[in-house]
């Protein structure tokens, strides 16, 4: 394989892209296939010894739309925070205080 990729650069321009369709499309095979296993899962039937098992991917979603949730509540306090503050009268203090640094 090697040998090949340092030999792709001589190969004509038809064969450099058929060589990156194929890559392309191998990963973007595999991202969708874990895209698919992840949003519609493995169709399995529930057997009552393992109702509260989590398989590792609900575990993973769970866990992203936590943060997720938890991201949107940071960012709508910081919203919050932003509007309680008035940038005008700041401003003018750092303004006055700028010229009584320099003696102006």
């Amino acid at each position: 394989m090697r040998k090949y990729l340092a030999e792709l650069h001589k190969k004509p321009d038809h064969h450099k892209r058929q060589f990156a369709l194929l890559a392309s499309g191998t990963i973007t095979l595999f991202i969708f296939g874990i895209w698919s296993i992840a949003t519609f899962g493995i169709n399995t039937k529930i057997i009552a010894e393992t109702e509260n098992e989590v398989s590792p991917f609900q575990s993973l979603r769970m866990s992203v739309a936590a943060s997720l949730e938890a991201l949107r509540g940071n960012f709508g306090e910081l919203k919050s925070g932003l509007k309680a503050v008035d940038f005008e009268a700041k401003y003018q203090e750092m303004k006055e205080g700028a010229l009584d640094v320099y003696g102006q």
